[in-house]
């Protein structure tokens, strides 16, 4: 159970640190460009480890789709903590792995059973609520909240279609690739999620100071441990409680960081819709256990 606590945490610290660092005043590009370069070094590494530097034309296909993503996804992350906080960022991003699992149906024939079929209903549920940022008493009061409820939108449904698209490509790589040519998806994954931030990082000379590069380094190494540590969980703990554990509780210690040491705050409708989150998550993963 410890390796799926540390899961957890250190998941869930990719967008708490990042959230901390806009707190704090430093430059989130060039904290990206660390980020994903540090992946990147580490996938080149991993893939020469192993020997095998071969891979087929969905490996590369794929790789790229999910680099394009996790690409863009930092970006949309990025706004969804400046406008809406990292908690219904986080929500949004979670919700979106039903995608895959209503186009699983079609393309892969998967199963879906009745919990997964109520998590779904209930999370297309939650998501509108994620964006309604409503509590206004007077008339120029409620015509700036509805600008920025539609701002909001456009953030919450970007989130939930550009992280549903990266776990399309995810079960794509799964169901078409060879297991062993996973190193070398995560290679042309990380590169093409590193290129775009050199580009603007020396176009803008944005280049990382010590502080943001010590946000990249720990930011990164919190992606690839806590991904390790999933993976271990699973060695140790059925599925059926890996699964629903880890998508829900990184969805209450974000909510439980972000309100008690950042300082977030949201409206009820979004506090409905993160509990609706929550409740999604655990029933849409019992499926998957």
């Amino acid at each position: 159970m410890i390796y799926l606590v540390w899961h957890i945490v250190l998941l869930s610290g990719f967008g708490l640190l990042l959230k901390d660092a806009k707190n704090r005043g430093h430059r989130l590009n060039p904290i990206g460009l660390v980020n994903y370069s540090t992946a990147f070094i580490l996938a080149c590494f991993l893939a020469f480890q192993e020997g095998n530097l071969g891979f087929t034309k969905f490996t590369f296909a794929f790789g790229l789709a999910n680099g394009a993503s996790y690409a863009l996804g930092f970006v949309l992350v990025v706004a969804g903590i400046r406008v809406i906080g990292i908690i219904v960022t986080t929500a949004a991003i979670r919700l979106s792995m039903i995608i895959p699992i209503i186009l699983s149906v079609f393309f892969w024939n998967d199963p879906v059973n009745i919990y997964q079929k109520i998590g779904i209903l209930i999370a297309l549920i939650a998501l509108p609520l994620l964006a309604m940022n409503t509590e206004s008493t007077t008339t120029d009061d409620h015509t700036r909240e509805r600008q920025k409820t539609k701002i909001t939108f456009v953030i919450v449904a970007l989130l939930f279609i550009n992280s549903g698209v990266g776990s399309i490509a995810m079960k794509g790589f799964n169901e078409m690739c060879p297991i062993d040519q996973k190193p070398m998806y995560l290679v042309f994954l990380f590169l093409v999620t590193t290129i775009p931030y050199l580009f603007v990082c020396f176009g803008k000379r944005q280049l990382p100071n010590y502080i943001e590069l010590f946000y990249g380094i720990l930011i990164g190494f919190c992606n690839i441990t806590g991904s390790g540590m999933f993976l271990v969980a699973l060695d140790h703990l059925p599925a059926s409680v890996v699964f629903p554990v880890s998508s829900s509780g990184g969805m209450l210690f974000t909510t439980i960081v972000g309100v008690l040491v950042l300082g977030e705050r949201f409206n009820k409708m979004m506090t409905l819709g993160v509990v609706l989150t929550s409740i999604s998550l655990v029933l849409v993963n019992l499926g998957l256990g």
